[in-house]
């Protein structure tokens, strides 16, 4: 099985929770794209394509370790194409994924019943102002 990493952070997705989240997301589009296009190379180019997107936005996401399910998560970073994408593939295949990985989506499950946390501060942003106000 080849390895599919994001496009940038990818050691973000090395350990603690944002592993456990890339883990069950990979193994859900494998499954669904082993089920769906049954593609000889193990992901078809539009799997593949969609799950280093998504795995991207997950290195990216400012919560970090902190992360929120995205059905609790207050920021969207999914584009409107994939976000369609994702629903479809987590519908189909969030009840399966209890038997592949019944800890994963355990953890995951009781995840979404917590409130997500308050946006996180965009540092950046403070240190433009800062520079602007000179």
């Amino acid at each position: 099985m080849d390895e599919i990493k994001p496009t940038v952070k990818p050691e973000r997705l090395e350990k603690g929770a944002l592993k456990r989240e890339a883990v069950l997301l990979e193994a859900m589009v494998r499954d669904y794209c082993k089920r769906h296009h049954n593609d000889p190379k193990g992901l078809c180019d539009d799997c593949r394509a969609f799950l280093v997107y998504a795995l991207t936005r997950l290195a990216c996401c400012p919560y970090g370790e902190k992360k929120p399910t995205c059905a609790k998560c207050k920021i969207h970073c999914y584009r409107a194409q994939e976000k369609e994408t994702v629903r479809v593939i987590m519908r189909e295949e969030g009840p399966r994924m209890l038997f592949q990985h019944p800890i994963l989506t355990t953890e995951h499950l009781i995840k979404n019943l917590k409130e997500a946390p308050e946006k996180p501060r965009n540092r950046l942003a403070k240190k433009k102002e800062v520079d602007h106000g000179r």
